[in-house]
């Protein structure tokens, strides 16, 4: 419970489930102000509700109200910190019912890859060779294949618009992980520092508000320096670290990363001393980075029946047809 107080996901989460969801799908703004008769219905909701719910949440959250790109994420954070002590209530309630599910390892034989079939990632295999090949600062590395654990219909269409999957219809894919796969878990921001520890290196010039870059000015984050405590952005750093991916390689076959991991280490900085930082950032939800080729044979899953308008677009790109085979080219077989 502590985790989540002190994440930024975490406080932003709570935020949202006290402002509870819409009727449609969706979920209300959260409000700055905190109430105790609103807190009582979120702990209700909280002993009615599906897993599905609860994370369909947590990654409205992380992109809504703190997500990287948005404008106004450090002033809603803010809110949501200060507002956390009175919302501990809703972590509890979380807690009690839902720790163990939150907190799952890797099911080896529930993991889906998914795809909109957009061109673009023909040009991205073989896989597992160019590691050095990052997204952002570097929080993962386009040699990589990343899979979900089969979610909650629930969630299906957060996760996609999370995931920018956009460009016409999703498809999904098993990928069966074999039993000998090595893979390293992360259910909390601790384990992530823990990784890039073991395997640092010297972070790109971060895209976000978060940790201010070339070009950017700390007045983006001034909202969220008034909050004591707050792991959410530093105005200036000694070294911001992220993982060797080609490093990590050599000793683990996949990166887990929980529902607990990702709802309390999403955005969530860490201070390694010295004046060092780490922070996992655009996972987005419970999901996998695949290292190597550790699979057993693909083979369709459902598609989630989620279409985007961009599929009828003229602008947008001819959608790759996605076959075994190809599946199978991508890992480099």
């Amino acid at each position: 419970m502590d985790t989540v107080l002190a994440s930024p996901l975490g406080v932003s989460w709570l935020a949202v489930l006290e402002a509870g969801p819409t009727g449609d799908e969706g979920w209300r703004r959260p409000s700055p102000t905190s109430r105790p008769a609103s807190v009582a219905a979120a702990v209700r909701l909280i002993g009615e509700t599906s897993f599905g719910t609860l994370t369909d949440a947590a990654v409205y959250a992380a992109v809504m109200e703190a997500g990287p790109w948005n404008g106004d994420a450090p002033t809603r954070i803010a809110a949501a910190y200060r507002q956390a002590e009175r919302r501990t209530p809703i972590a509890e309630a979380i807690v009690e019912r839902f720790a163990d599910e939150l907190k799952t390892p890797l099911d080896r034989t529930a993991q889906q890859w998914w795809t909109d079939g957009n061109p673009g990632i023909e040009s991205l295999g073989p896989l597992f060779r160019r590691f050095d090949h990052v997204y952002g600062a570097g929080e993962f590395t386009w040699a990589g294949l990343r899979t979900a654990t089969d979610p909650p219909p629930e969630v299906l269409l957060q996760m996609v618009a999370a995931w920018e999957i956009e460009t016409g219809p999703v498809s999904r894919w098993w990928l069966p992980v074999r039993p000998e796969a090595r893979v390293f878990e992360i259910h909390h921001p601790e384990d992530w520092a823990r990784l890039v520890t073991t395997y640092p290196y010297p972070a790109r010039p971060h895209p976000g508000w978060e940790l201010p870059g070339v070009g950017q000015h700390p007045h983006l984050i001034a909202p969220l320096l008034t909050v004591a405590e707050q792991r959410a952005a530093r105005p200036s750093v000694n070294r911001h670290l992220v993982p060797d991916w080609r490093s990590v390689a050599h000793d683990y076959d996949g990166i887990h990363l929980s529902w607990a991991g990702f709802i309390t280490a999403e955005g969530c900085i860490v201070d390694l001393g010295h004046g060092d930082v780490t922070m996992l950032r655009y996972w987005f939800s419970e999901r996998t980075l695949w290292l190597a080729d550790t699979f057993g044979e693909p083979r369709p899953a459902p598609d989630p029946q989620i279409n985007f308008a961009a599929e009828h677009s003229p602008a947008s790109p001819p959608r790759t047809t996605i076959t075994r085979e190809f599946i199978l080219g991508l890992l480099g077989r």
